[in-house]
């Protein structure tokens, strides 16, 4: 199976949050956001021990030191907040969750945050969804929004073509002679984009997904290509500033940069283990490495946080590429 095809299949059940608005002008904006995702790092080993009191202290801190707020870190934060009685507050943050752009749908499949329907409280939050919600939807770059969106629809038709192509050295010209110039076109225009406005993720955009999703695509067009390739080179340092500001998530540049890695090596090496389904104990440790300098939990963590949320329902809302637990072995 071609790299292109691999990840449009694996695609199909990754889902990257969309955030909240950004709000605020004062200095929080500048901060550094690898603080940001220490913290939450802290506070996933907590949840992963049970020690929601803890955790949510953190996730305190992480809200009164920051301008902007990944929207999966309200959904956790209203669950340790009714983990830990403080019901008043758990309303808070599902209402920062739902600004940020969590459905009524997504939050009532929640069974931890079931009991809230049973409060009188949660009258006035379906009363205020709609007005709740329009935050998210016209939040934002507006313009940037719209031309990053038809930009992924574009991509989306095109990488989907290689899966009705039979034969993977088909799907490789396929994807080297019809997908890779438009490929290289999107890019371009995404540098564009970046180098003008930031990174367009959830910060910019309210959305984490389509961009992640068009480099992820280039990157996996063929070994062949990516050894060539000098477009992603070129966009992976202002990658890596985008994470310090808070413009992309640690979980959207891991998932890029583990699909280039892999098709360049075909598939031996790995930096984060986004795509790993076993590892030895060397690698885990340089994996562990690697996932803590950029603010992503550690493989045993988010084995601990797959366990927990099977045995409890607790759910930190990671992407399902990452939430995959991962054999060590010796």
């Amino acid at each position: 199976m071609s790299h292109l095809v691999a990840l449009c299949l694996f695609l199909t059940t990754v889902s990257l949050a969309s955030s909240p608005p950004d709000s605020g002008q004062d200095a929080r904006r500048q901060a550094d956001y690898a603080a940001y995702h220490r913290i939450i790092i802290d506070a996933h080993k907590r949840i992963a021990n049970q020690d929601y009191q803890a955790a949510l202290a953190l996730h305190r801190q992480v809200f009164d030191t920051y301008a902007f707020v990944f929207a999966r870190d309200y959904k956790v934060a209203t669950q340790l907040a009714l983990q830990t009685g403080q019901t008043q507050e758990a309303f808070t943050y599902l209402k920062k969750a739902i600004s940020a752009g969590w459905t009524l749908r997504a939050i009532k499949k929640n069974v931890l945050i079931q009991p809230l329907q049973r409060d009188p409280r949660w009258r006035l939050i379906e009363a205020r969804y709609d007005s709740l919600r329009s935050r998210y939807r016209q939040g934002g770059n507006q313009p940037v929004r719209s031309s990053v969106g038809k930009m992924f629809r574009k991509d989306q038709r095109k990488a989907l073509l290689a899966l009705f192509i039979p034969g993977d050295k088909a799907r490789i010209r396929y994807a080297e002679k019809r997908f890779a110039p438009q490929s290289a076109q999107q890019v371009t225009q995404l540098i564009q984009l970046i180098d003008t406005y930031g990174y367009p993720g959830e910060r910019l955009i309210h959305n984490g997904y389509w961009a992640a999703v068009i480099l992820s695509h280039h990157n996996s067009i063929s070994k062949r290509y990516a050894l060539r390739d000098t477009l992603y080179p070129l966009v992976r340092p202002k990658l890596l500033k985008a994470l310090q500001s808070g413009q992309l998530s640690p979980y959207e540049f891991a998932m890029i940069d583990d699909w280039y890695t892999a098709v360049k090596s075909d598939s031996q090496e790995t930096h984060f283990g986004y795509l790993s389904r076993s590892l030895t104990r060397t690698a885990t440790n340089e994996v562990n490495q690697a996932r803590e300098a950029i603010g992503l939990d550690s493989i045993e963590t988010i084995s601990l946080l797959a366990d927990l949320q099977q045995q409890t329902g607790f759910d930190v809302y990671l992407p399902s590429g990452m939430t995959r637990k991962i054999t060590i072995t010796e």
